[in-house]
């Protein structure tokens, strides 16, 4: 008769992110932006053709619809990263081409050029970025869900090898789990990871270990936060400056003044106020000044941006560029002082959640 401790019970977790999830989404999102761009600029270069003829007209919206469907299908069907990454290539490329037509989805006339429609994509965008991070952050947690996500690893593992930094993100769930996974489990994982073959690091990996080798692009020194600070300073005011002279403009003329120049007065002259107080502290070396300074970047790319959209439309992308540097660099500074030993700019510096650093939303 067993007379031993009965085996320890595992919570079990309705919730629990993936492994490199985060990184996924982000990497969809990017590919949908890109689709768009591309999308955008043939129209524009061959005359916008349409497929159909007589009374038919096939939307490039059907295909997107097409190729997220494919997507979910094998992303379903199908185990391996393989797979996984064919399912965000196409699932972001039918997304881009279905959010490319979200013009002719919100008005009468199915107008395709209407104006606003860029900021509702950027604004789609946005969130989507925003619930992935909120995802990242508030599920999983558990012992069990840990080793749950290392288990996803040593699946994939099993079929295509594992490269250093997914050994390195299994390894750190191993260790978050065993607070609440029982011991045998998380031993089972652990040899299962240690036998996947050697997979040579991803194009993402030799990236972050390049600018890790090259510290004039560390976007976690002092340097960089100082030059992001003054850039993003001059921008904000630069962006109040602009509203007030359109107000100006406006009231000369007789005219009412739209909710768009207010709007973009109104995100510049918050995200100056913060610059300028950060600036004004930036000297002391501690975390609350850069904390300001994200904060400053958060609302220039979450309310002073979809006011630029409305206004220019895709010129607008070269402010996004500024807001999403300058994040970056912040982000990685707060990292950087709030943890000095480990280099934020690590292949593995997302601690298995996947998330780039032009995603982080608190403030």
């Amino acid at each position: 008769m067993h007379t031993g401790p009965a085996p320890a019970r595992r919570t079990p977790s309705s919730i629990a992110r993936r492994a490199g999830g985060g990184e996924s989404v982000e990497a969809l999102v990017i590919i949908a932006i890109v689709t768009i761009l591309v999308t955008r600029a043939y129209l524009q270069a061959t005359g916008y053709p349409q497929i159909g003829g007589g009374t038919l007209h096939i939307a490039h919206a059907l295909w997107g619809g097409a190729g997220m469907v494919i997507a979910l299908v094998v992303s379903l069907s199908l185990l391996g990263t393989g797979p996984r990454t064919f399912s965000v290539v196409l699932g972001g490329i039918g997304f881009g081409l279905f959010l490319d037509e979200v013009g002719k989805f919100v008005t009468k006339t199915n107008d395709y050029f209407y104006s606003p429609a860029v900021s509702i994509m950027y604004v789609v965008v946005v969130v989507i970025l925003v619930l992935n991070r909120l995802v990242l952050d508030v599920a999983g947690q558990s012992g069990s869900a840990a080793l749950a996500g290392a288990a996803g690893i040593a699946a994939d593992g099993m079929l295509s090898g594992l490269t250093p930094t997914q050994r390195t993100r299994a390894q750190k769930l191993l260790t978050a789990s065993r607070d609440g996974a029982p011991a045998a489990d998380v031993a089972g994982i652990e040899a299962i990871i240690a036998s996947c073959p050697v997979r040579p690091p991803s194009r993402r990996d030799r990236i972050a270990l390049w600018l890790k080798a090259h510290p004039w692009v560390d976007l976690g020194g002092s340097r960089a936060t100082v030059i992001a600070a003054v850039v993003l300073t001059l921008f904000s005011f630069a962006g109040v400056i602009s509203a007030l002279v359109t107000i100006s403009d406006d009231l000369d003329a007789g005219s009412q003044t739209g909710i768009t120049p207010v709007g973009q007065l109104v995100g510049s002259a918050v995200a100056a106020v913060l610059c300028l107080v950060a600036v004004l502290r930036l000297r002391d070396g501690t975390v609350a000044p850069v904390r300001l300074l994200r904060a400053a970047a958060l609302v220039t790319m979450l309310l002073t941006e979809v006011f630029d959209f409305v206004e220019e439309e895709f010129g607008a992308l070269i402010n996004v560029a500024i807001g999403l540097l300058a994040l970056a660099v912040f982000t990685s500074r707060i990292r950087r002082l709030q943890n000095p030993v480990v280099s934020d700019d690590a292949p593995d510096a997302d601690d298995e959640r996947g998330a780039l650093p032009t995603t982080e939303v608190h403030a």
